[in-house]
């Protein structure tokens, strides 16, 4: 792991989180939190036949259309982050300058514009994350040792 560190081979100070940051990461955690709760519920309703079946299966799907359709339309808006890193310099020369600064800044602003998608497209990371550790390692390994 890297650490940032000063001249004098110190750590550099952390620099407080933003209250955007903190923003965004209270709302990402509280998102996910509502959507792990829905999901779970649904399918352990559906799995004890208080409801239909097909509804734990719906729930399932509408989740992983609306998860792909967030994650390509991220993709998509931000050219899939091909010019990410580019440089003024990196263009071609037969841009002018105006040309470039504002491809460079297009890019950018891209980014933060759509910055806004990653609080809905995390939750549902965590929602796949929770499912595939529940059937691949609760289910087959560990619920023995709790019976």
């Amino acid at each position: 792991m890297r650490m940032n560190k000063t001249k004098n081979n110190t750590p550099a100070p952390k620099k407080p989180m933003s209250r955007e940051a903190r923003r965004r990461m209270w709302t990402v955690m509280g998102l996910t939190v509502v959507l792990l709760l829905f999901y779970f519920t649904v399918s352990s309703l559906a799995e004890t036949g208080q409801i239909p079946a097909l509804c734990g299966q719906i729930c399932m799907v509408v989740y992983m259309v609306a998860f792909g359709g967030l994650l390509v339309g991220y993709l998509v808006y931000n050219r899939a982050f091909i010019n990410k890193d580019v440089t003024v310099d990196m263009l071609p020369d037969d841009w002018s300058p105006e040309k470039k600064q504002a491809f460079v800044d297009d890019n950018r602003a891209r980014a933060e514009k759509s910055r806004w998608l990653l609080t809905l497209i995390i939750p549902f990371v965590f929602v796949f994350m929770a499912e595939a550790l529940y059937l691949f390692l609760w289910r087959d390994n560990l619920e023995l040792f709790f019976k």
